[in-house]
């Protein structure tokens, strides 16, 4: 957040310069393997044909956007994109380790996450939408080239979210701050969720000291009643690709909408 307040970055610049702080984090605060951060219990990292299948799949899409935006004669202005791009490709990975690894426990606790997390966040999306709609005075707009960006949003969501953000605040604070056995886990994840609400702040656009104390209450109440089922379902299932992939498909379902 400080790098953020201080040098004003893009969101893509600002998401990415936060990997070699988690990485630092990881390594040399919590003390754990890289590879903990997709599966709390994971010994190691490595792929069956399966999940090198999976692997390449989820690739595809960024590095075909990858190749478009670095082949671009402006690709110097699109540097923070290309990073992102980068990211998403080193986390398609990370996805399909992670989605090897589902059991029928996981799958019921991706469906607790839905049903939880992903319905609060996409019911608050849905008003959000109507709220920008009613001040522009448009009307909804809902076409086959919505939902296809929508798609193409959560494709490339999935497999980010295990380098940035969802990897930070569930996969290393959120295991920092609770561990298994531990008292108080809705405090704990309210705690979280309220980081990860605050570090939208710099990259919030706040005009003014008036509209920054309004972001300041109003951005953790968003992310708390989503973030801290997030996390619950992160503590319960080990997976990252469990709040990753509800992640995912609440910022597809805004992207769609808006």
């Amino acid at each position: 957040m400080a790098i953020g307040w201080l040098f004003h970055p893009d969101g893509n610049s600002y998401l990415v310069v936060g990997v070699p702080l988690v990485v630092m984090f990881q390594l040399l605060v919590r003390k754990k393997p890289l590879v903990t951060l997709w599966i709390r219990d994971a010994a190691r990292f490595r792929l069956n044909a399966v999940g090198i299948i999976l692997a390449f799949g989820f690739a595809v899409l960024p590095s075909v956007r990858l190749i478009q935006t670095a082949g671009s004669a402006s690709w110097p202005s699109h540097v923070p994109e290309i990073l992102w791009y980068v990211c998403c490709i080193i986390g398609a990975f990370g996805a399909a380790f992670a989605f090897c690894q589902f059991t029928g426990k996981t799958w019921k606790e991706l469906g607790f996450c839905l049903l939880t997390a992903g319905v609060i966040g996409c019911v608050t999306m849905f008003l959000h939408a109507l709220a920008v709609w009613a001040l522009q005075h448009q009307p909804l707009i809902l076409n086959w080239g919505r939902v296809t960006y929508g798609i193409g949003s959560f494709v490339l969501y999935v497999p980010v979210c295990f380098v940035l953000e969802e990897v930070v605040f569930r996969g290393a604070l959120d295991s920092h701050v609770f561990q298994p056995g531990d008292q108080g886990q809705w405090w704990t994840a309210t705690f979280v969720s309220t980081l990860w609400g605050w570090w939208h702040l710099p990259i919030a656009g706040a005009t003014g000291i008036q509209q920054l104390i309004t972001y300041i209450i109003v951005l953790p109440c968003i992310h708390i009643a989503v973030g801290v089922f997030l996390s619950l379902s992160w503590r319960r299932s080990g997976n990252l690709a469990v709040p990753a992939t509800v992640h995912a498909f609440i910022d597809a379902v805004r992207n769609m909408l808006m």
